[in-house]
Order: C-alpha cells, then structure tokens, then sequence
C-alpha cells in the first residue's frame, strides 16, 4: 500500500494526477455516484480505442492525437459560454429566497476557472513578452554557468513536459466538467456538458468531412457517441433527481417529504455523482473527434 507521503509525491510528479487533483470535482459517496463515474471513465476509455482500431486503416494514430486537441480546444471554447448562461438562467428559475444559495457555488466556479484560464493562457502570455522583449525575436538570457544553472538546463525538459501534459490535462478537466458548471448546480452536471456534445458534435456533423475514413464508419462512431453519452447524461440526471436534487430549490438537495430544502441537507454541487462526467469528451465521437481518456 502506497503511503500518504508517496502517494502526494505521485500526484506532484505526474501531472495527469495532479491536474486531477486540482481540476476534477469530488464524486459522491453513495455506490450509484462511484459506479456512475467509473462508466463514464470506461466509456471513454473503450470509445478512444474503439476509434483508434476502427480508423487504424485510414488514420495515422498521431492524426487521431491531433484531431483530440482539437476536439478539446474547440469543447473549451463552448464551454465558456456555459456557467454565465446558467447563472442567469438559474436566477430565474431558483425561488427568490434561495437565489442566495447560488453565490459560494459561483464563488467556487471563478476560483477553478481562473486558475484554469491563467493556466491555459499563461504559455502565449509569455512567448508574446519574450517575443516583444527581443525586438521580433526570442532572446533568453543564463547566467554565469554553475551547478545551479546546468541542473536547471538538464531538467528543463522535464519540467516543459510536465507542464505542456498539466496544461493539456487542464484544458481537458475545464472542457469535460463544462468549465465547472456543476458547481452553480448539480443537475447541471449531466445537462449542461451534454448540450456542450451536442452543440459541438452537431458542428462537426454539419461540416460532413470524415477526414479520409469512410463515411459510414465516421457517421456512425459520431452517432453511438451521442447515444451513449446521453444515455449516461439521462441516468446521472435521474439519480440527482432521485437524491433530492431540483431546480428550483437552489444547489442544496430538497427535502422528499415537504420540498423544502432544509439546512441540514444542503451539500455542496461539487458532490454530485460526476460532476460532468458525461461530456463532450466522455463520448466516442468519430474519428475527426476522438474521446479522452484521462
């Protein structure tokens, strides 16, 4: 058994684990929630090689990794749209003396997608000053040579690695989670990173272009990603629903028997079952947008 110690070390070390650890919202702790986020991993897991073996005749597998940042990228982009969206619109809909209950959730939301956006934005930030800086040109300057300085030379490989694979795995949690949308409501969860699928596989549908593979075979990857990701997306949302969980009660699970929310049910959305598991990247959606597997 790994200790405590090791354990905090490994999630420093490797960034997937790391960005995990920062990015991904905490899975409830009843054995529906578990199960509901150990289908959506494997799903994604299975759809990713799916693609890969079904497009292997066709597609070169470092295409298939170019097309997947895309894929991410352009799902980040539309994901921005979605928590002021939904802010508004739950203000609408939330009884008027809850609408207090929307505020620490909101709170929460800017905190993770400003540490997410410095993250993203923080490489150009700094390849436009050091661009600027050299008149045109990228000019870095090191110190006099030591141990100190040849140290950092031998392990700024390591360290560019690790930051370009934390800043991929940033882009990826923002994306899947809806840049976090859960966090102003749980029942968000399922339904807003699916209407981020949708909108985006809806694009990619309409622009009709397989990029090289069949197009039967790239129809119907994108199809059974749809299907399955809203068929998670409609059992996630069932079991919030069942839990208590309703619109127009705020963020806070209701009570059953009179509908009201009292204090003592009130939970954070970051406990929902996945938080936003069943997104845009969950899915197998063809070829020309391969899930992610992290």
């Amino acid at each position: 058994m790994i200790s405590p110690q090791r354990r905090a070390a490994l999630n420093v070390l490797l960034p997937w684990l790391f960005a995990r650890q920062v990015f991904k919202p905490q899975v409830g702790t009843g054995k529906k929630d578990r199960l509901l986020d150990r289908l959506a991993f494997w799903r994604s897991a299975t759809g990713l090689v799916m693609i890969v073996i079904a497009t292997s005749n066709y597609q070169h597998i470092m295409f298939v990794s170019g097309s997947l940042g895309l894929k991410v990228v352009q799902s980040g982009v539309v994901a921005l749209l979605l928590p002021p969206l939904a802010f508004v619109v739950l203000l609408l809909v939330t009884r008027p003396g809850l609408r207090g209950t929307l505020m620490p959730g909101a709170r929460r939301l800017l905190a993770r997608a400003g540490l997410a956006v410095a993250v993203v934005v923080l490489p150009f930030v700094t390849w436009s000053l050091l661009v600027a800086a050299g008149d045109g040109t990228v000019a870095i300057s090191l110190p006099d040579a030591g141990v100190g300085t040849l140290f950092l030379i031998l392990l700024s490989p390591l360290l560019f690695l690790w930051f370009w694979c934390f800043w991929g795995c940033t882009l990826y949690w923002a994306a899947r989670t809806g840049l976090w949308s859960a966090e102003l409501h749980p029942l968000l969860a399922p339904v807003g990173t699916t209407a981020v699928m949708l909108l985006v596989t809806g694009l990619e549908l309409s622009e009709g272009d397989p990029k090289g593979v069949p197009f039967w075979l790239w129809l119907t990857l994108n199809l059974c990603g749809v299907a399955s990701s809203l068929t998670l997306a409609v059992l996630e949302y069932r079991h919030l629903r069942t839990s208590g969980h309703r619109w127009r009660e705020g963020p806070g699970q209701c009570s059953r028997t009179t509908g009201a929310p009292p204090e003592q049910t009130m939970v954070s959305s970051t406990s929902s079952p996945s938080s936003g598991s069943n997104s845009t990247f969950a899915s197998p959606a063809g070829p020309g947008s391969t899930p992610s597997t992290l």
